[in-house]
């Protein structure tokens, strides 16, 4: 229902479709009794148009009329989203039962019968506005609550993105978007409790850019920047889905490979090595190489493991660097 400017409620309003004037007035002046808001049409055409520029919150349309009977006008309000919820309660000079089932076929919800009964009709006009009220709030209500969920709902999406940004700040390095430091080595902890309890082989890299502080000296610090980056994409390329890779220090690098033996890391760090070796700068002058050591897991601890592949990494430097070593045996 409407609201007045005054703030008062209004009354329900009721489309009375007839074409016989004296039935018109008739049922103003019953309606009138309860003051309802009336309107009035008399033939099928007009009230068509009528509850197109203002719905209703009730019609009583009669059955028999010239050119479009009271059925075809019910039909086509029914037809359309924006009258169909409209309460049609049909008149009718005749009671048969033919009539009544037709009536409530084409989706009138009740009917009245000629001559009326004021009693009668303002009860069942009564009812049926009731009727349509309570479900229009009820629909008012669903709708404010379906926007307040939807509302809920973005803001519930928009906290859990906003989360997963901080959770992948949290664990990943700023510049080259690797694992940090302390991620790396939890996950290194977790990934090696995993093969100990199930009995699979585990691997690890330790990689470290050569020369990096003669790069940041003879080029500067944002060449660096640039230098990391591109190692670090170099190296995350060559990886499996299940490999796990991150920023262990300035310019060092640990690379977990879960499943895979001394062989198969040996083969995957001399892969990253040529992958690094063959990266081109917009500067011919700049040439980087990387140095690395690679271990298996026996029966060392996380901090054992990285020493053993840091000790292989040296070893390599020693050696002339860009090159893996992975024994300690010369």
């Amino acid at each position: 229902m409407a609201l007045m400017t005054n703030g008062t409620q209004e009354k329900p309003s009721i489309l009375i479709v007839d074409d016989v004037p004296k039935n018109l007035q008739v049922l103003i002046n019953i309606l009138k009794e309860e003051d309802y808001r009336v309107a009035v049409a008399s033939s099928g055409p007009q009230a068509i148009t009528m509850v197109k520029e203002n719905k209703p919150d009730l019609i009583l349309l009669d059955i028999i009329m010239p050119d479009m009977d009271g059925y075809d006008v019910c039909r086509e309000l029914k037809a359309s989203p924006d009258s169909k919820d409209i309460p049609i309660i049909f008149l009718t000079a005749k009671a048969e039962t033919e009539n009544v089932v037709d009536a409530f076929r084409e989706g009138a919800v009740d009917y009245v019968t000629k001559p009326f009964n004021s009693i009668e009709l303002l009860s069942r006009v009564k009812t049926h506005i009731a009727v349509k009220q309570s479900r229009d709030t009820i629909m008012r209500m669903n709708e404010k609550l379906k926007e307040e969920v939807e509302e809920r709902i973005r803001v519930a999406e928009e906290l859990e993105k906003k989360n997963a940004v901080l959770d992948r700040m949290a664990v990943t390095d700023g510049l080259t978007r690797l694992y940090n430091h302390r991620h790396i080595i939890e996950r290194l902890t977790h990934e090696i409790a995993e093969a100990t309890r199930y009995k699979f082989e585990l691997s690890i890299i330790m990689l470290d850019i050569d020369h990096f502080k003669r790069i940041n000296d003879n080029f500067g610090h944002q060449v660096g920047d640039e230098v990391l980056v591109k190692v670090s994409e170099a190296i995350t390329d060559l990886l499996r889905q299940v490999d796990l890779v991150g920023r262990y220090g300035g310019e060092e690098f640990l690379v977990i490979i879960p499943h895979t033996d001394r062989e198969g890391s040996i083969i995957t760090a001399e892969r990253i090595r040529q992958e690094v070796e063959a990266i081109k700068f917009d500067n011919n002058d700049i040439k980087v190489t990387i140095s690395g050591g690679v271990c298996t897991l026996d029966k060392e601890d996380c901090s054992e493991l990285i020493m053993k592949a840091d000790n292989l990494m040296y070893k390599s430097k020693q050696k002339g660097r860009n090159r893996i070593e992975h024994t300690m045996e010369d």
